[in-house]
């Protein structure tokens, strides 16, 4: 069995559009999306990995955060604390359904998968490409809005973002974790990568990979991380 189903759904009291890659058992993989981005993640990856993971019999539910894709509301409504609660009412949802439950972000998701693992109980593991820790101070705009690629959002998405304090919820994390970070990243420089690496206990992998960009990955290096991910996931499910 492996079909996908494309829906909206009731979480955290919005209408979430939803992808349900359906491996017929009862281990699943919640995919977080990044900032600006949608629930195929960058360059369809979220999509490759989640076809690989149903290969291996590991189901998976990519969905896009509120105001983002096909969700309801307002990007500029953006709120982070907003997108932990939803991931995590999303993840206790289908832990309440039978599901064991393991967590994949991307940049800010991966920021909120971290956040959302550190206090579930019994998240079984845990992997985030280019998370942001956000260790740098907050600097808030004149406006009270700030503005990226024509997406505009308010100060209060990344004053939570900072507030989250993400780095030292990683701290806390007791699964099995894979971390990919780049040091070409543009958005997570070095105090982003060592707030992680420092953290990390034996089960975390801190991948730093050089001259890795933030998401514009060669076509071969995506396809080794997807693997690499996967592979991650697979063991810690026990599908090996």
């Amino acid at each position: 069995m492996n079909t996908e189903h494309i829906e909206l759904r009731d979480f955290n009291g919005h209408r979430i559009a939803t992808a349900f890659h359906d491996a017929g058992g009862r281990n699943l993989v919640v995919f977080c999306h990044g900032f600006k981005g949608v629930k195929t993640g960058p360059s369809r990856y979220f999509v490759r990995a989640a076809r690989v993971l149903a290969e291996r019999g590991i189901s998976s539910l990519r969905f896009d955060q509120y105001g983002s894709g096909d969700s309801e509301g307002e990007f500029e409504d953006s709120s982070f604390i907003d997108w932990i609660a939803t991931a995590r009412a999303i993840v206790e949802h289908h832990m309440g359904a039978g599901y064991r439950v393991a967590l994949f972000g991307q940049s800010m998701g991966g920021s909120a998968a971290i956040a959302v693992a550190a206090d579930v109980p019994g998240v079984t593991a845990l992997v985030a490409w280019s998370p942001g820790a956000n260790f740098e101070p907050f600097v808030p705009s004149a406006t009270g809005f700030q503005e990226e690629d024509g997406q505009i959002v308010r100060d209060g998405y990344w004053r939570e973002a900072h507030e989250a304090r993400i780095a030292e919820k990683f701290a806390v994390m007791t699964m099995p974790a894979y971390i990919v970070v780049g040091t070409a990243d543009h958005l997570g420089g070095e105090s982003n990568r060592r707030a992680l690496i420092d953290r990390a206990k034996p089960q975390h992998q801190v991948h730093v990979i050089e001259g890795l960009a933030h998401s514009a990955w060669p076509a071969a290096q995506a396809k080794a991380i997807i693997e690499a991910s996967c592979g991650l996931l697979v063991e810690a499910f026990g599908q090996r």
